[in-house]
């Protein structure tokens, strides 16, 4: 059965109502059979991505999106790696970025033009990209300052020099690299790769990543004043059917002094989903239409009106026939 199917430029209403009335049309795989869930590879080189069809079904093209694992698009400048093709077998070689190392993800995106309906069908797959070369130093940023309010979030820059010269940005937690803070009562660490300022003072930050090893100072003046960070909460994990409308949930986020916030909710993991409203408490989308199970992973941070950031939090949404 496939992962996942979505019909496009139909309403939700009109696709369930479509379902029920003739049933989803060629409900076969189609499904990433290249490279399976977990491979590790190198790179800079070539990846071979195949999809699996079922015979008959009249597929007209298929789009391979390049993502990293657990990231926001909008946390990138640049667009991802995408290739479409329409020529059966719908094959495709996929160059993995020289500069590349971590978790990332192929999304494979199936337009199938049937007679009723035009529709999509979905299949992603997670790995890893390893470098064969060994990690031959850390090359960090420092120090790290923060001069605005106590609360403040910055992202750690951390690159890996590695033994066939390139440099790699292996500052999430995906690549291997982990953070511990000194001193928490000046700045905390989470494994996103952020760091928050928390007090006053200079907190010594060790960053380590296999064998090698740095650290980071972060250097808080920040005003005096005595705001503390909200807390983000995304809500429960949830189990939804196809075709509803879903709330996603941030009430339970929190802010010490008691002050509205401010959300921004983001989608990290699953087919690509139209979020609404996502600056908003409880922003919403619906639910695509799937053959089998899928999981949908969203973002919440939170903000105060000073600027003061919480750590990241997430839900999962599985979505269900």
């Amino acid at each position: 059965m496939p992962r996942g199917c979505m019909f496009s430029k139909w309403p939700v209403v009109s696709v369930i109502a479509f379902i029920v009335l003739f049933g989803v049309p060629h409900a076969g795989a189609v499904q990433i059979a290249e490279p399976s869930t977990g491979a590790v590879v190198r790179p800079g080189t070539p990846v071979k991505v195949k999809v699996t069809i079922p015979p008959g079904l009249p597929v007209r093209k298929v789009t391979y999106t390049l993502m990293e694992e657990d990231r926001a698009l909008e946390d990138k400048v640049e667009s991802p790696l995408s290739i479409s093709t329409a020529a059966p077998p719908f094959d495709v070689d996929m160059a993995i970025p020289a500069d590349s190392a971590g978790a990332m993800r192929v999304v494979a995106v199936a337009e199938v033009a049937e007679r009723r309906a035009s529709y999509v069908l979905f299949d992603e797959v997670s790995f890893r990209v390893v470098p064969e070369a060994p990690l031959v130093a850390l090359r960090v940023e420092s120090p790290i300052r923060f001069s605005g309010s106590l609360g403040e979030v910055k992202l750690f820059n951390v690159q890996g020099l590695y033994g066939d010269r390139v440099v790699r940005d292996i500052g999430s937690a995906t690549a291997g690299t982990t953070y511990q803070s000194r001193n928490e009562k000046i700045a905390r660490t989470n494994p996103d790769g952020r760091v928050q300022a928390v007090g006053n003072g200079i907190a010594e930050i060790a960053v380590k990543n296999g064998t090698k090893e740095d650290s980071i100072r972060a250097v808080v003046e920040a005003d005096e004043t005595n705001n503390q960070p909200p807390v983000a909460h995304a809500g429960s994990n949830i189990t939804v059917r196809q075709g509803t409308r879903v709330r996603l949930d941030g009430i339970q986020s929190a802010d010490p002094e008691g002050e509205n916030l401010f959300f921004y909710w983001s989608q990290v993991k699953g087919m690509p989903i139209n979020i609404l409203e996502p600056l908003s408490l409880r922003p919403y989308f619906f639910a695509p239409v799937v053959i089998a199970p899928r999981l949908l992973r969203f973002r919440l941070i939170v903000k105060d009106r000073e600027g003061a950031e919480s750590f990241p939090a997430y839900v999962n949404v599985t979505v269900t026939p």
